[in-house]
């Protein structure tokens, strides 16, 4: 609805409703009915929604071809196994700039994509025995393994290496092994970063993202 300085909010084609931002920063939002010049267009492109997502699912197919309605439930449920399948992207819009569209994006991903329960255990080498293979489970109770994905450099805190955990638990003052390096090195303090501040944490878990202080020889992708 709108486009560049007009953008004002979007058509969800799932609902079929219209999404207005009643602010500058996206966090009031007007749920109500499309507006009658969209309409028409609206439920082309809700048309066309249902026809390429019942070619890629079965139980939504069989609903197209016999002419009956299909629920919410059965196209979302259907949207999901098609993306899994990477057989279809669903596409949102906004305005990232203004947080327009952010919180539709962010309820997308809980809904389309895969959770780590979804996928198989990821498989590695032992770094004692390359012909070993290990898995590991994205649970607390596996051994730690986590990846740094940014270094960074904090004027209050000195150098930051961000990381997220794949398996298992670790604490501040710890010890861990950097399995790139061929190291060991302790985590000195583990923070979670805001925007404007920092929360100190005393321990990490399975599908957490934080950064550590005191990590000297890690860099990026170890």
């Amino acid at each position: 609805i709108g486009a560049e300085d007009t953008f004002a909010g979007y058509i969800d084609l799932i609902d079929m409703r219209s999404v207005r931002y009643l602010d500058d920063l996206g966090q009031n939002q007007e749920v109500g009915g499309i507006p009658e010049e969209l309409v028409g267009v609206a439920e082309i492109a809700r048309d066309r929604l249902v026809e390429r997502v019942s070619e890629n699912d079965d139980e939504a197919m069989e609903l197209y071809v016999a002419g009956e309605p299909i629920s919410r439930e059965v196209l979302m449920a259907a949207l999901r196994r098609a993306t899994l399948a990477v057989k279809v992207i669903p596409v949102l819009c906004g305005s990232s700039f203004r947080n327009k569209g952010v919180q539709a994006l962010l309820d997308a991903v809980v809904d389309f994509l895969p959770s780590p329960i979804d996928m198989p255990p990821v498989v590695g080498v032992s770094p004692d025995d390359s012909e070993t293979q290990l898995t590991r489970r994205p649970a607390d109770d596996e051994p730690f393994a986590a990846l740094a994905f940014k270094i960074a450099t904090d004027p209050y805190v000195g150098k930051l290496a961000y990381f997220r955990v794949y398996s298992g638990m670790a604490r501040a003052g710890e010890v861990v092994y950097n399995v790139s390096k061929g190291k060991r090195e302790r985590l000195g303090r583990i923070l979670r970063m805001h925007a404007n501040h920092r929360e100190e944490l005393s321990v990490i878990s399975t599908g957490d993202i934080a950064a550590a202080v005191g990590l000297r020889d890690v860099t990026t992708g170890d």
